[in-house]
This record gives structure tokens, sequence and C-alpha cells, in this order.
């Protein structure tokens, strides 16, 4: 057996011959050890909730429920029999996640002057990874400040026409729906349901609908768009630090504009519409706020001309509208 002096001539032999990769050998153990630590810390600290025995240890099994083909379904089929067994309303479903089923609860956690704080989980909600939006923001007074400067717009007290927008909108949805019984063709109401939606959104948010109904399409791929970027944003929520690498001035650097036409960024800017929306959105939001901005403004009584009006910035401007979006 050796000696622990042989072991100690043996490791320094191997510092002087390598010390590079020595030093990267000790800088691994460093790290597992470090996360080791804090993994065995986690799991203590809510040990006495049940869950899915993966959930105490890792978030990989939020990650496969959150992203799951049966969404909330599925999510909660996977929880329901940890609430059963336990005493309480709560059930562990990452290592410093819980989940509860109790309204009065709820109430309590999101009441105004709450002590309860927004975890990270709302990290992942900032559609514009650089900028933090009405949603997203965690710091309350933050949150105040921004919700101060668009409560007024939200009711719809200072959007002009409402009633009337929404009334034509509901006539164009007729219409549209006239056509197909007209022709004897089925259609999907799910779909035309959308097109409503966005078209009033649109319209009063911006002044002016984006003409789903109107064009009978999806305008601009922007349903295919973002179904096709829900589960990135789920995974961002289960891991906010994605948004903070993409939000760093280095990973930003280095990506393609999405003003790029061709070559590698509008490739680039394909892939990154799929996964932020970062192409299609950002220049529809761009645009939109630009016009509220600057010498030649718009002034419109809809919603956005509401929050402009109480101080939103023409950045704050642009991150709002893609949350609105």
């Amino acid at each position: 057996m050796a000696e622990p002096s042989d072991l100690v001539q043996a490791l320094r032999g191997q510092w002087d011959r390598h010390p590079v990769r020595a030093v990267a050998t000790l800088l691994s153990l460093m790290l597992l050890l470090y996360r080791l630590i804090v993994t065995v810390r986690q799991y203590r600290r809510l040990r006495h909730f049940n869950g899915p025995p993966l959930a105490a240890v890792s978030r990989l099994w939020l990650l496969r429920a959150v992203i799951g083909r049966r969404g909330d379904l599925d999510f909660y089929h996977r929880t329901a029999a940890h609430f059963e067994t336990q005493v309480g309303s709560l059930a562990r479903i990452g290592p410093n996640d819980l989940l509860n089923d109790d309204p009065e609860l709820m109430k309590r956690m999101l009441g105004v002057r709450s002590e309860y704080l927004r975890s990270d989980w709302y990290d992942g909600m900032r559609f514009n990874p650089a900028k933090n939006n009405v949603l997203s923001w965690r710091d309350e007074n933050e949150h105040f400040k921004l919700r101060s400067k668009m409560a007024a717009g939200y009711s719809g007290r200072e959007v002009a026409n409402l009633e009337q927008k929404i009334d034509d909108n509901l006539l164009r949805l007729f219409k549209l729906i006239d056509g197909y019984i007209d022709g004897g063709k089925p259609f999907d109401f799910g779909r035309k349901a959308q097109f409503f939606t966005l078209d009033v959104i649109s319209d009063l948010a911006f002044g002016r609908p984006f003409r789903f109904l109107e064009t009978d399409s999806d305008v601009y791929e922007y349903i295919k768009t973002t179904e096709d970027s829900l589960p990135m944003f789920m995974v961002t929520t289960v891991f906010p630090w994605i948004i903070g690498l993409f939000a760093s001035p280095l990973f930003r650097s280095l990506l393609p504009s999405e003003k790029d036409p061709l070559g590698f960024g509008k490739v680039m800017g394909l892939v990154l519409r799929r996964a932020f929306r970062l192409t299609l959105e950002f220049r529809i939001a761009k645009q939109v706020a630009a016009e509220r901005f600057g010498p030649d403004k718009k002034v419109q009584r809809d919603m956005l001309g509401s929050f402009v009006a109480h101080g939103l910035t023409q950045e704050e401007a642009e991150s709002e509208i893609l949350l609105q979006m």
C-alpha cells in the first residue's frame, strides 16, 4: 500500500510534468464538489415535501413536464398523486420548486404587499432578452413604476372607440364565416377565433388591425412562429440563465442583425425567430414604437398612445409591444 508521502510525491510529479492538465483537473474537481454541495443543500432544504424522486435533485423532470405534448394536463397528472400522499397542498417539482393547489395560499402569495418575491421563472418571460417588461420585472418597485404608466391604457379608459373597434372586428369575423357557409366549405373555427383575437388586440393596442380576418391568413406566419417558439419559452422558464446568456453584450455582438436580408444573418434570423421571435416580432415592435417617437411622431388614442403619454420610453414600448403580441 502506498504511503501518503508517496501519493504527495506522485501528485507533485504530475503537476511538474503537466501543469495545465493538473490545473484543469483540479478546477474540475472543485466544480464537481461545489455542485455536489449545492445539490445536497437543495435536497435537504425541501426534503419534507413529496414529489417525483428526480425532481428533488434536478430540474430535468420539470423540463420534461413543461415541454410534454399534453402540457398542463400531463403536468397535473404527474404531480397529483404526490398531493394525496402528504399533509398540506405543496408538492416538490424541482430542487427549489414547489407546486401549490391551495387557492387561499395563492391569494396570499399574489396579494398586495405580499412577502413572497417573484422567482427567476419570470426571467424567462423577457421576450426581449435585454429588456424587462411588465410581466418579467422581479423588482417590485420597478414593476410598480412600469405598471403605473400602463394602467390607464390597459383599463381602456384612454382608448378611443374601444367598443366600435371590437364591433368592427366582429363584423369581419361574421363576414369571413358567412363566406365559408355560402361556399359549403368546412373551416377550423379555432383558427378563425385566433385571427379575431389578434386583430382586436392589434386594433386596440396599436390603432390598426394586423388584417388576419381580412386576408383570412396567418399574417407574417405569426401564429406558426409563436407555436414553434412555445417549447423554447418553456425551456427558458426552467433554465432562466439562458435569457442572461442571450442578453450578454458578448453573445449579442456575435449574432447577425435581424435586419440582414440574406446570407448567414437571414438563416440565423430564422433560427432565432423560432427560439425567441427575434426577427419578425422585433421588426414589428420597433416599427410600431418608432412611429410614436421622434419629430414626426404619431399621437393616437390607443393603448400604446396611452403608455407613451404616461412616460413609457421607446425602448420600454418595444418591449411591451412584444408582450402584447
